[in-house]
């Protein structure tokens, strides 16, 4: 059975923001740039585990690096995905997601 897939507000508003950094000059790739995110987050329903666990930052912590610009943050309670966070290039997600 294919996990359901959940953004947590927080996720929402990086989303969000990501999107707003880039449509200042390109609203057009704003839009297909968040929907390669989205894309990639709702290829972890399929295939959870390829993310890279993070217990040292929080218990059942993964994250999915993307074109070394992109980091989500997720967990995986029982037949759900739960994005956490969508971090952009520069942020300390270490220290967010540790802290």
């Amino acid at each position: 059975m294919r996990r359901a897939l959940v953004y947590t507000p927080q996720a929402r508003d990086d989303l969000d923001g990501i999107f707003d950094f880039i449509a200042v000059t390109n609203p057009r790739r704003a839009r297909t740039y968040i929907d390669e995110i989205r894309a990639a987050c709702s290829t972890l329903c399929d295939t959870p585990m390829i993310g890279t666990e993070r217990p040292d930052l929080r218990a059942g912590l993964r994250v999915l690096p993307l074109w070394r610009r992109i980091v989500i943050a997720y967990e995986l309670p029982p037949d759900r995905v739960d994005i956490l966070r969508i971090f952009a290039r520069g942020r300390n997600y270490d220290a967010i997601l540790g802290g």
